[in-house]
């Protein structure tokens, strides 16, 4: 015995399919910074509220290869709250074992400062460069940059009064 097939209506179908057109919101031609922003602080609340429904933290949002022409990446960390309430960060733990090698400080790390009209922040240390060992990420696309050490130090001394 055959099934037999739901009678449709005819126009049921093409009526669904406009109500989910409706719904969709069409993409912009290009991105805004305003616009990268906004959606990376929606992002980030969203991303915060699915981490603590698990007992978890999350933490960044940092835009990185911004083309406003075709999109961005966003980088999140979620992990186990440390008892101070902040992620364990590898690299903020091996920047502040080196810093002092290198002639920085350990409250360095997530310093911002300025070079060649550009601002940067200071993201890690990383010791098989020894020509260029700060790693920095400029902060109006968040792209990464090596930096040399004095270089840094007196960038830092310049923008800060040290």
């Amino acid at each position: 015995m055959k099934k037999k097939r739901k009678v449709q209506h005819p126009g049921a179908k093409q009526q669904a399919q406009s109500k989910i057109h409706e719904t969709k919101v069409l993409p912009p031609d290009n991105l805004t910074p305003m616009q990268c922003d906004k959606l990376r602080l929606d992002l980030l609340d969203a991303c915060k509220k699915v981490a603590e429904s698990h007992g978890l933290q999350a933490e960044g949002g940092e835009l990185s290869n911004i083309d406003l022409r075709h999109g961005f990446d966003i980088g999140f960390r979620v992990g186990i709250p440390m008892p101070d309430g902040a992620l364990y960060s590898a690299e903020k733990a091996l920047f502040e074992a080196l810093a002092e090698h290198y002639g920085l400080q350990p409250f360095d790390y997530g310093k911002t400062f300025t070079n060649g009209g550009e601002v940067f922040r200071i993201t890690a240390i990383n010791p098989n460069r020894p020509k260029y060992p700060v790693s920095a990420e400029r902060i109006s696309d968040g792209r990464g940059f090596k930096f040399a050490v004095e270089n840094v130090v007196m960038c830092l001394r310049n923008s800060q009064g040290r």
